[in-house]
């Protein structure tokens, strides 16, 4: 049997109690499970009497197990029935009482909080909107001619633009460090990729020129004995590439395109900026609908489920790293922070995640909003075309 009444909060305290004889069937359970663990001289295995074993291992052998088959079954055929009560963490499990009689295990639980709604209908918002600008569709055809570029050697001194292949060695105090070093490394100038200063000091070199370039490591870089420290790197220029673009033109957008002249791409252009657009400013009212609704409810959010949030964030975290060949404890070593701070700058970002969700259910749950199969399937077709798939292949 049990008791269950609220505390504090959403929290609830249940008292189970098992009787001597139903507390017995759960250790006789106990046995039945575990007697073909134990050899016992004298005993086929799985054949030792449950006193038999008593005798030589104690008389409490069975309890640990006896008392997670007790909870499981109790605790869950009290949650079928009290169906105000839904579990949010772990419940904290006491044993108040032990003894012949039977056992009393006392439960607090944290169950899921009541949601207050505010106002959520008649609200007037106003849409987000923008537009798709003449300059958005040049940079979007310069980006596609510069992915179609063609790099030409030349005899000249480099400029910025310029790809040069280049072999240098940098060194700290007239000493040679780990990863400073490479032979035929092809770079673009003005790219940005290396340490602030060093591609422009390239600049202005002639093929087979040597220079020995100086710069800075950033404070913020991310090997820790290189932060902030002056560094030489000795160069040797010993090639350059042009950056020839192709001329806008019909020519042009038929050999990057399905369309024979360059209106009709840049039509296409803006067409799908247009459709992007359109989806963006939908998500963005969308949101900004989804802030005012949650604003409006009131809910006091237990922090243990702000802790399964960020939780979900830190794992989330850990599987897009993994994707770039990173472990978390190396991004956290290169950004100069820890787990344990990222957790703390997300804390409020995920505490406003889970008042989201639980303002969103108590909506669908007070409007008794479902989705049919048909919109189902409609919503999958639909997401199934932007990736040129049909439903089935999606």
């Amino acid at each position: 049997m049990y008791t269950a009444e609220k505390i504090e909060g959403d929290k609830f305290k249940i008292k189970i109690s098992l009787t001597s004889e139903e507390w017995n069937a759960y250790v006789n359970e106990a046995y039945e499970q575990n007697k073909g663990k134990f050899n016992v001289q004298g005993f086929r295995k799985g054949k030792v009497p449950k006193k038999v074993i008593e005798q030589n291992y104690g008389a409490d052998i069975f309890y640990d197990d006896a008392l997670q088959l007790a909870f499981s079954k109790e605790y869950g055929d009290m949650l079928a029935k009290e169906h105000e009560i839904e579990p949010v963490d772990h419940p904290e499990v006491n044993l108040e009482k032990f003894d012949a009689d039977g056992l009393v295990l006392d439960v607090t639980v944290q169950s899921m909080p009541e949601v207050k709604l505010g106002k959520y209908k008649g609200l007037e918002i106003e849409s987000a909107k923008g537009e798709v600008k003449e300059e958005q569709v040049e940079k979007e055809l310069n980006q596609v001619r510069d992915r179609n570029a063609r790099y030409v050697e030349v005899q000249r001194e480099a400029k910025l633009g310029d790809f040069v292949t280049i072999d240098f060695s940098g060194s700290i105090d007239g000493v040679k460090f780990p990863g400073g070093e490479a032979k035929d490394y092809r770079l673009e100038l003005g790219s940005k990729s290396f340490i602030e200063g060093f591609e422009e000091q390239i600049v202005g070199m002639k093929i087979g020129e040597n220079k020995t370039i100086k710069v800075t490591f950033p404070e913020n870089y991310h090997a820790e004995d290189l932060k902030g420290k002056p560094a030489e790197f000795e160069i040797t220029l010993k090639g350059v590439e042009e950056k020839q673009l192709p001329e806008l033109n019909d020519e042009f957008a038929s050999n990057v395109s399905e369309f024979e002249t360059l209106d009709e791409y840049k039509a296409d252009i803006r067409k799908h900026l247009e459709e992007t657009l359109h989806e963006r400013l939908e998500r963005e009212t969308e949101n900004n609908i989804i802030k005012t609704v949650v604003k409006e409810a009131q809910v006091n959010i237990p922090e243990c489920m702000v802790e399964s949030q960020l939780d979900a964030y830190m794992k989330d975290m850990e599987t897009r790293l993994s994707y770039q060949g990173l472990k978390l404890e190396d991004y956290c070593s290169y950004m100069n922070t820890t787990p344990e701070n990222i957790r703390k700058e997300n804390h409020d970002h995920a505490l406003e995640t889970v008042k989201t969700r639980l303002a969103i259910e108590k909506i669908i749950e007070v409007e008794n909003l479902k989705v049919t199969e048909e919109e189902l399937d409609n919503k999958l077709e639909e997401v199934a075309k932007k990736y040129n798939k049909s439903a089935e292949e999606y």
